[in-house]
């Protein structure tokens, strides 16, 4: 077997160094002329192996590290090469961002594993939908407007695909190992991640189809990697499925409040899973108004609930709650008994504010502002139960894992427009885990 150049490099010292010992004068019986000489030449040979040695291994390390990192940027060209797709059209957002026009079987979703011989299509829609219990009752007398993302025109037949940097990849990788720290938040902490919500009761023994929130739009500072926002998570054990708002400057390259979807802690919007069926509402748009201090208050709807027929996750956005997507059943793991992971029912709806921000930096506010007092809201807060029906959420307990820097407070039932209402938010400042 052929030798490193390292290899090479130890022997030939070596051989060097016991040649130069062996060639010190020796006297007529050829011994060396001075025990102390040979001494020395013994060391001088241990301590350049030792050198050689750590060179050696340095080296090595060097080389392995350099393929690791080579190995990681062919990946990420590759994913980076089937998420950007070919384009039937572009469209550029006054944002800056750009959305590519992709034939509906050709997005992102299907290049998933479990994905493959899928049979939908662009025209699919849910088998039944959730009667909603109410709609709210806006005016502009009291202050509540609703927000908007900008409507994208995408020929029939194709979808709308944010157009995805290699920061931006790099950003959405990173985060996703943060967030798969917190799989069970009930039985593990996330380092660097921070949560004010309310969520349905982990021994209450209920199954839920689904949940939906009106939460109000906020646009939070927040800076480098950080992030900060508000959303709906619906969950059965490890798996979750999750929408909201949210400012992540890593995630799109601004500072604004943007729509978010996650599927389980490794997908970020469409980046895999999700399957678009809407040509004009993408998933990740910017959100704008933005709520102010005191008032007017901006809003956006979500809704997510199951298909009772295909088992596939819905989501609706906006006032008219528009059918945007789906999570496929597929996704989602067989279970060798029933009521576990979300092939059947969720276990936990959860509403709130979510921020992350590395351990050594001061966590980012987390509602409105940067004053404890202001806070952002979820209204409308529904559940929808085992025979397909909108309810009012219930059975339910607040969790803040710092209420020194957030807080949340569960509001119960209140009139209109508020409904089945929660509050929550806080100033930042928390380091460490």
């Amino acid at each position: 077997m052929d030798s490193s150049p390292e290899q090479q490099l130890l022997f030939h010292a070596r051989a060097s160094t016991k040649t130069h010992c062996l060639d010190q004068p020796r006297s007529i019986t050829g011994a060396p002329t001075s025990t102390s000489d040979h001494t020395w030449c013994l060391v001088r040979i241990a301590r350049m192996e030792s050198k050689l040695v750590l060179l050696l291994l340095f080296s090595l390390l060097c080389r392995q590290v350099k393929s690791s990192s080579l190995e990681e940027d062919l990946q990420i060209e590759e994913k980076l090469r089937r998420l950007n797709k070919p384009a039937v059209k572009t469209i550029q957002t006054e944002y800056g961002d750009s959305y590519d026009c992709v034939d509906f079987h050709k997005q992102p979703a299907f290049d998933h594993p479990l994905l493959k011989n899928h049979s939908f299509h662009f025209n699919m829609r849910p088998s039944s939908r959730p009667k909603r219990s109410t709609n709210l009752e806006r005016s502009s007398a009291s202050g509540v407007k609703s927000a908007s993302i900008k409507r994208l025109d995408c020929p029939i037949g194709t979808v709308p695909i944010r157009r995805t940097s290699k920061e931006e990849l790099i950003a959405a990788k990173m985060q996703a190992k943060v967030l798969a720290l917190n799989a069970d938040p009930n039985t593990q902490e996330s380092p660097g991640n921070h949560f004010a919500v309310v969520r349905t009761k982990f021994d209450s023994g209920r199954r839920y189809d689904g949940g939906g929130m009106i939460s109000t739009v906020e646009k939070p500072p927040c800076q480098g990697s950080q992030y900060t926002g508000g959303r709906i998570k619906i969950s059965s054990l490890a798996e979750y499925i999750q929408a909201g708002w949210i400012v992540n400057p890593s995630l799109y390259s601004d500072d604004q409040t943007h729509l978010f979807i996650l599927t389980g802690a490794s997908c970020f919007n469409t980046q895999c899973g999700f399957v678009l069926v809407c040509a004009d509402h993408p998933v990740d748009a910017v959100l704008q108004p933005v709520s102010q201090n005191p008032k007017p208050v901006y809003t956006y709807n979500f809704f997510i609930y199951r298909d009772p027929l295909s088992g596939s996750w819905w989501l609706e956005l906006g006032e008219d709650y528009s059918p945007v997507g789906f999570w496929p059943k597929a996704l989602f793991a067989e279970r060798g008994f029933p009521h576990v992971g979300l092939r059947d029912l969720a276990t936990h709806v959860e509403w709130g504010g979510l921020v992350y921000s590395p351990l050594d930096i001061p966590s980012p506010p987390m509602g409105r502002a940067t004053e404890p007092h202001d806070e952002a809201s979820c209204w409308d807060m529904t559940t929808i139960n085992g025979n397909h029906e909108t309810e009012a959420a219930g059975d339910t307990e607040t969790y803040v894992d710092q209420d020194k820097y957030y807080g949340v407070e569960d509001l119960g039932h209140q009139d209109a427009p508020l409904h089945r209402a929660m509050k929550y938010g806080g100033a930042g400042g928390a380091t460490g885990a």
